[in-house]
């Protein structure tokens, strides 16, 4: 276990330096101590008091053994909603369902049903554990939401970063009938949109070695990925480069948002420009915005949702609305 852990904090360590960088990397401790810690306490703080507080929710419904999730909606109305599901991002192995209630209730009171669930993180379990949690936690959207006011032909998804990818990986594998755990996922009914914010698609993305030698797949690092989370399939775009062009009529969803911001050290661009390019390769009639903001960082658009900001607010409204 302690071995894992080490492993772990290199591999977030080399992704949110880019590029092997020492100094960029002392940077990152450095900053990752004493001020920003504090910071985050208090953060944590007011988001258990904001998650305690909310009113129109139900709590820890379970939905995958004792993996559970909550409900944002409002008990008065009587006409169906569209849904959204939020799943939060933490470098695979921090997060909440508690830590993001502003997302539940921000939702809520613009005319949706949220589902907010917890998965698994590492190192309790691998990309396919996680896989597994996010599957059963949509399967049980589309399954049981109607019992809280949600339209189940209305239900979109929307995920942070590491939410991003495994959002990805998820919908890919299950659309692709991959085997998960032993068990051949099926396919979802259609989603409306899925809005991925800052996500990593594809770990050779971050392998300088592989750059300077010139190859472009199954690089060190997404070997060490693969060993780490104890899966073979760790990136949402190696499972559309095998297919041939123009071989999908539909990649699971009506519509797909990508937003990524100019002040991102954690996650590069290129992560979801590539994911976009093989996704059009093939199923071209894809229908996919892409929005880039400049002056964020990785953390800002959620930093602020968490703590009600209005700038941060509307912009991912703003994602949600976006008009195909």
């Amino acid at each position: 276990m302690k071995f894992l852990t080490i492993l772990l904090f290199v591999l977030n360590t080399i992704i949110l330096c880019n590029a092997f960088k020492i100094n960029d990397a002392l940077s990152f401790i450095s900053s990752s101590s004493s001020s920003s810690y504090v910071q985050e306490l208090k953060d944590n703080k007011r988001d258990i008091e904001n998650y305690l507080n909310v009113k129109h929710i139900e709590r820890n419904i379970q939905y995958n053994e004792d993996r559970t999730l909550d409900v944002y909606y409002d008990q008065e109305s009587t006409e169906l909603k569209p849904v959204y599901i939020f799943l939060y991002g933490g470098a695979w192995h921090s997060g909440s369902k508690v830590k993001f209630t502003n997302f539940g209730s921000l939702l809520d009171n613009n005319g949706y049903v949220a589902v907010l669930p917890d998965y698994i993180l590492f190192p309790y379990g691998g990309f396919e554990d996680m896989v597994d949690d996010v599957y059963h936690a949509i399967k049980w959207t589309f399954e049981n939401i109607q019992k809280f006011g949600g339209d189940p032909n209305r239900v979109s998804i929307s995920a942070y970063s590491a939410g991003s990818h495994l959002t990805a990986l998820t919908l890919l594998k299950s659309l692709l009938n991959y085997s998960n755990k032993n068990i051949e996922l099926e396919p979802f009914p259609e989603f409306e949109k899925v809005v991925l914010l800052n996500g990593p698609y594809d770990f050779d993305d971050y392998s300088v070695i592989n750059k300077m030698i010139g190859q472009s797949n199954n690089s060190i690092l997404e070997k060490l990925v693969q060993l780490i989370f104890k899966s073979p399939n760790v990136s949402p775009t190696d499972l559309l480069k095998p297919l041939s062009d123009n071989s999908l009529t539909s990649l699971g969803a009506k519509h797909f948002v990508f937003f990524y911001t100019s002040l991102d050290q954690q996650v590069k661009e290129s992560s979801a420009i590539n994911f976009m390019d093989q996704m059009k390769r093939v199923c071209p009639n894809v229908s996919i915005e892409y929005v880039y903001k400049e002056g964020y960082e990785h953390t800002t658009l959620t930093r602020g949702v968490r703590a009600s900001s209005p700038e941060e607010e509307n912009v991912y409204l703003s994602l949600l609305n976006i008009k195909f």
